[in-house]
């Protein structure tokens, strides 16, 4: 008892030193690429998928947890509501409290009161609202799956939600409970492609819309709704500019590459295609692979994802014009122990600092540096030495910066002349470390190549291969930062 006393003195400790308010609700840019507050300022997504959290922790360890993702620069956390593991949502929160009365999802089931000392009181929804203020405290998002796309269109069972009533009216209740606060962005599905049965496209439409008007203070079922006060996308293997790319609901596109293979270049090639849409939207690689999950799922013998695999999907995504990425991590998205007989982890705890965690918060601080409205894919930059498949090379540019992503070490040329300025500087930024090397200053002119760095002045050899990936920084060398 004396040690759980102690630790959440320390924890109250660290969540007054994380104290930051957000920076309003979030929206698509001009250019519709990209996400910016309400200040018009750039925002980059750096998300973790944290699923279970609003089922499996406690009031602490949600404080607990958002605190450590705080700490390495995560500024939203996908969750979900009912969740996948539920049982025709039966299955209780750490609490023991159920989402709906009877399993029926237009019975929400809430209690007078919110006292957590009171279990009378304090009830599942209680619990989210504490997890919504608390992420609202530290300028944390939370993008919340109404419902796993399971209880939409099953797979394994019967679905929970048969009616386009249903959906709206569970939609209608969550626009209206989270109305007034702005770190909500809405994800819907989970999973499962929404056209997996009949009706499913339009359950998921009617759950969308419900959720406008609570939001909006409207009560129709009627096909149309006020989404300017919400933000919402449809989380699944494929995009969803598949299938919604032309509804108003949808404000920007996500997808996974998911956890089949290494070099999966789907990180590329889904960020490029939707960025080539007639009428684009923002998109996101919404599910990569999770550090440390068994590649392809449960067959052993392919190993585990690393932290090399994480670094390269978030770059191949951003650098091919993501508006960010969502980092996962075996163990914490569902907060259990270990979940192999090889793992020497005790618990998801320990699974918070697995090193892509703190390496992909580089990235982030790297893009805040130089994202911009005007910023491109610019791979075609890259005139010999791109490579294929796990070597590929590809980069993005502003109108006085430049980013190119290398792999694994690859020798390349680029094209100069396509950034402002006579001269510019070029810099070498570690993707392990987010430590910068100077390069130094060149004309902006023709062809250039640059020395691949060694891996460390222990390791001077090593300058190739997987898991020696660099960035290369170019920018004007007129232009201040």
């Amino acid at each position: 008892m004396k040690k759980k006393i102690i630790g959440i003195i320390i924890n109250c400790f660290v969540f007054s030193l994380c104290y930051a308010q957000i920076a309003g609700a979030l929206k698509v840019s001009e250019n519709h690429h990209y996400l910016v507050d309400e200040k018009n300022h750039p925002f980059f997504w750096l998300a973790d998928t944290g699923w279970e959290m609003l089922n499996k922790l406690d009031r602490n360890d949600i404080m607990w947890y958002m605190n450590n993702r705080k700490a390495k620069g995560f500024n939203v956390i996908q969750t979900v509501l009912l969740s996948e593991f539920s049982k025709g949502a039966t299955t209780t929160n750490y609490y023991k409290d159920s989402i709906f009365i009877e399993s029926n999802p237009e019975r929400p089931a809430t209690t007078k009161g919110s006292n957590p000392d009171n279990e009378k009181e304090y009830d599942f929804w209680d619990h989210v609202d504490y997890a919504v203020k608390t992420a609202e405290s530290m300028g944390i998002y939370l993008a919340i799956l109404p419902t796993w796309g399971e209880w939409v269109t099953p797979r394994e069972g019967k679905a929970l939600f048969n009616a386009n009533e249903q959906a709206y009216s569970y939609g209608w209740f969550l626009g209206d409970r989270y109305k007034e606060f702005k770190n909500i962005v809405w994800i819907l599905g989970g999973d499962r492609f929404p056209d997996e049965r009949e009706t499913g496209l339009q359950l998921w439409r009617s759950m969308a819309e419900g959720i406008a008007d609570g939001t909006n203070g409207v009560k129709q079922l009627d096909g149309k709704a006020d989404y300017l006060s919400t933000l919402m996308t449809f989380h699944c293997f494929a995009s969803s500019s598949k299938w919604f790319q032309n509804d108003e609901w949808l404000d920007f596109n996500m997808w996974g590459s998911y956890h089949a293979e290494i070099n999966n270049t789907k990180s590329i090639e889904q960020t490029i295609a939707d960025w080539n849409l007639e009428k684009p939207k923002p998109t996101i690689n919404g599910e990569p692979c999770y550090e440390r999950a068994k590649i392809n799922y449960a067959i052993p013998d392919n190993g585990f994802f690393t932290s090399t695999d994480v670094r390269q999907s978030a770059y191949w995504s951003v650098f091919s014009g993501a508006a960010g990425f969502t980092y996962g991590a075996n163990y914490v998205w569902n907060f259990a122990g270990s979940l192999d007989s090889s793992s020497k982890l005790d618990s998801w705890r320990e699974a918070l600092d697995f090193p892509g965690a703190t390496q992909v918060g580089y990235l982030k601080k790297l893009f805040e540096k130089y994202l911009t409205e005007d910023l491109i894919p610019a791979s075609n930059l890259i005139i010999s030495g791109q490579g294929e498949c796990g070597n590929y090379a590809c980069a993005i540019r502003g109108k006085s910066h430049m980013l190119i992503y290398i792999p694994t070490g690859n020798k390349f040329a680029l094209q100069l002349g396509e950034i402002s300025g006579n001269r510019i500087k070029a810099a070498w930024f570690d993707p392990r470390t987010g430590s910068t090397s100077v390069i130094g200053e060149f004309p902006n002119a023709g062809t250039v190549s640059f020395d691949i760095p060694e891996m460390s002045k222990e390791l001077t050899w090593l300058r190739s291969g997987r898991g020696c990936d660099w960035v290369l920084v170019v920018e004007d060398a007129s232009a201040s930062n």
